[in-house]
């Protein structure tokens, strides 16, 4: 699931993109970190796997636990050709000898349980972003979005380009959210565009709303002590 969109890449566009890849010689690394995050939709399987005629070779996917179990826990893994992960693990010992031990152990005991943790973390979630919609249509019913099937947050269309004043206006109203310019290449793209998550518990996202309807509206900033922990984008 894209990020910050949200939208599933179709299988057949999979396809075109490692062929093409192929053709050039070029390589793709593909983040999975978000594939268990399927809210609406069964879990894409992963890239490699069904783009077909040997083009798996030039493909290395990373995924992590991060996502589905718990920020905290920095542990993650690449998929790729044997010769490229014997490569990756020769160039990692020059920089250290390896990750922290029990944070791995804590992995290991996480995945043999992911078959529960997965189902809670994906309604927790799915109660998440209806109550961030439900109050985004409330406080600021001009924006729009289009509801991801999957992901960990909404790309939302402001309507004008205002995103970093606004991202700018809301600190000040103790709710930091990232501007869309900030996921684009070229400097002032996606300014019409705000990224907001919809991780934190349910009940942050009504005064988050009304907070950032209050910056869009330029009042002044009228919680300089929040009572509300920062919403990150």
């Amino acid at each position: 699931f894209h990020n910050p969109t949200g939208r599933l890449m179709p299988q057949e566009q999979r396809r075109e993109v490692a062929r093409a890849a192929r053709a050039t010689r070029t390589w793709l690394v593909v983040d999975e970190t978000l594939t268990d995050m399927a809210l609406d939709v069964p879990a894409p399987r992963p890239f490699a796997s069904g783009v077909g005629g040997g083009d798996g070779e030039q493909i290395v996917s990373v995924g992590s636990l991060s996502k589905s179990c718990w920020g905290g826990l920095r542990v993650g893994w690449v998929r790729a050709a044997a010769g490229v992960v014997t490569e990756l693990a020769r160039v990692r010992i020059t920089a250290d000898l390896a990750g922290s031990v029990l944070d791995q152990l804590v992995a290991v005991a996480l995945m043999d349980r992911l078959g529960t943790i997965l189902p809670a973390r994906i309604a927790e979630l799915r109660r998440r972003r209806e109550a961030l919609t439900a109050a985004l249509a409330r406080h600021v019913p001009e924006w729009r979005w289009t509801v991801p099937p999957g992901g960990m947050c909404l790309w939302i269309d402001l309507g004008r380009p205002v995103a970093s004043a606004l991202s700018a206006r809301a600190l000040r109203h103790g709710v930091r959210v990232e501007g869309g310019a900030r996921f684009g290449v070229d400097p002032g793209t996606h300014e019409h565009r705000l990224r907001i998550p919809y991780t934190l518990a349910e009940e942050v996202y009504e005064p988050a709303a009304e907070r950032l309807a209050a910056a869009l509206d330029g009042a002044p900033g009228r919680f300089a002590d929040p009572a509300l922990p920062d919403w990150v984008a």
